[in-house]
């Protein structure tokens, strides 16, 4: 599965730029969009395969440092996280993105290409 560079996501707030783990087999440094899920702010950021996401808990955030990626397989999609932010919170955002349907999936790839470029 591939991984992204946590750090990297979490300085995209303070900076215009953030980096992807290179041995990653896609890339997902499309957007990002603010949203809130569980009560929390994440960035969320579409994949080079065009169908997943990765949500990133916006750094100073009680879910913070935490990552979901919601990866599309040929049954669907698949959701893990990872990380040491507040388990109240991640469990909340991990509840609401478990009832995520395909409309708000392509909604935020729409969104996420539509953000202003990130440049290094």
């Amino acid at each position: 599965m591939r991984r992204l560079a946590l750090a990297a996501l979490f300085a995209l707030a303070a900076t215009p730029a953030f980096a992807i783990d290179p041995k990653a087999p896609e890339s997902c440094a499309t957007g990002p969009v603010e949203k809130t899920y569980g009560g929390t702010p994440w960035l969320v950021a579409s994949c080079s395969d065009g169908k997943s996401l990765v949500f990133v808990a916006k750094e100073g955030s009680k879910a913070a440092p935490f990552e979901f990626d919601l990866t599309y397989t040929e049954d669907g999609y698949d959701i893990a996280g990872h990380g040491g932010g507040d388990r109240k919170f991640t469990d909340a955002a991990y509840a609401d993105l478990r009832k995520i349907k395909a409309a708000d999936i392509l909604a935020l790839i729409q969104a996420t290409q539509k953000a202003p470029k990130i440049h290094p």
